[in-house]
């Protein structure tokens, strides 16, 4: 009856005895602390750390929940350079001797890449290595910061922005520590904001893993939000939303949503509190001005609104300003001093969890909103510099 048991085991939970291991002989680096993480995206994910023994020996076990990662660990010693290596379902020992050289034994995947990185020796292609496909990452990693940095012709240009739409590997790239580096270069080759959204609109199409997808969707939206490109923000976010594939919205997505409800041409949600609402006036323009008293770069602007004011009175043009305080006095010595109308000074001392930024997806501040004479988004701006009156 043992015995059976045993073979059932044996044959029906390999997990149990074949769990991927991966053994580092690391002498030199006894009594070091380590974190060994697999690369997701912009992030790592710690899967075990500790202290190195005295004999310079630990085992990483590769959990269930990661059992098909494919891609690139980091072994991260104290005081000493990232080790990079693959992990693909290979259990395999690493080794580095006397003259600091990585020795692999029972692993093809990194046995081929480190006699590409430490010997310099090219072997033959093999496409069913994650090892291959990881070059060629690297590869076009060089040619995108080529083209970002360098001077280049019109159509390599368009070549790599093509090869990112069209052929980039984007789960491979999620697990390949150089994820940042490649969308990060990607937002900079793109000639404008347009055809930027609409290029990472067809890389999100092109995405078949939910996990990858939902980590460039947060991406994309934190990096068109941080650089305030609302063009390119008004083309992705309403792809992600109208996709279905985001069920249960939260975070800056949650956010996003809500913000996109703001693109051009739209009709922004009421301001609650306001006396006088959006459309119960004949202002030529509406400037919507979401700000914290204590942000420096909110402080700059309302300090450049309130020397605009006389001018902008002047063009009808009115102000609502919406604070982010949640502290009375601080919104009350600030406010006193801007020059509108004290009916459109809010603040419900919610901080940005009050419902007008929740209701317009306000992730950080300044955010100023122009609207036209209908009382419909010309734009969303970062700066009362950038903001065309005449538009």
């Amino acid at each position: 009856m043992k015995l059976l048991l045993y073979i059932f085991l044996l044959l029906h939970i390999p997990g149990i005895i074949y769990a991927q291991k991966i053994t580092f002989n690391l002498p030199g680096d006894a009594n070091k602390t380590y974190t060994f993480a697999l690369n997701k995206g912009i992030k790592k994910d710690t899967i075990q750390k500790g202290i190195i023994p005295l004999n310079g020996s630990i085992t990483i076990s590769i959990p269930e929940k990661d059992k098909d990662y494919v891609g690139m660990g980091s072994l991260l010693i104290q005081n000493n350079a990232p080790l990079n290596l693959i992990v693909n379902k290979e259990s395999f020992t690493l080794t580095k001797d006397a003259d600091n050289k990585l020795n692999f034994k029972d692993s093809k995947e990194n046995a081929y890449l480190y006699s590409i990185m430490q010997n310099k020796v090219v072997p033959p292609s093999d496409t069913t290595l994650y090892a291959y496909h990881f070059i060629q990452l690297i590869s076009y990693m060089q040619q995108v910061n080529k083209v970002a940095y360098q001077r280049t012709s019109l159509d390599e240009k368009l070549n790599t922005r093509l090869f990112a739409k069209e052929k980039l590997d984007m789960n491979r790239l999620y697990s390949s520590s150089i994820w940042q580096h490649i969308i990060d270069g990607l937002t900079k080759i793109a000639p404008s904001q347009e055809i930027l959204g609409n290029d990472m609109v067809q890389i999100l199409k092109r995405i078949d893993n939910q996990e990858v997808f939902e980590h460039l969707a947060d991406n994309l939206i934190t990096i068109t939000e941080q650089y305030g490109w609302d063009d390119a923000f008004d083309i992705i976010v309403p792809y992600i939303k109208e996709s279905g594939r985001i069920e249960v919205p939260q975070g800056n997505m949650f956010y996003a949503f809500a913000l996109a409800k703001l693109k051009k041409g739209s009709v922004p949600p009421p301001l609650i509190g306001l006396k006088r609402s959006i459309l119960d006036s004949d202002a030529e323009r509406t400037l919507i001005v979401f700000y914290q008293s204590d942000c420096d770069n909110c402080h700059a602007q309302m300090e450049s609104l309130i020397n605009e004011y006389p001018k902008l009175k002047g063009m009808n043009v009115r102000i609502i300003s919406v604070s982010a305080d949640s502290d009375q006095a601080s919104f009350t010595k600030d406010s006193k001093r801007y020059p509108w109308n004290d009916e459109d000074k809010l603040c419900n001392l919610k901080g940005f969890g009050g419902k007008n930024f929740i209701n317009y997806g306000i992730m950080s501040t300044p955010v100023l909103i122009l609207l036209d004479k209908e009382k419909k988004v010309v734009k969303r701006y970062a700066r009362i510099t950038e903001v065309d009156f005449s538009s």
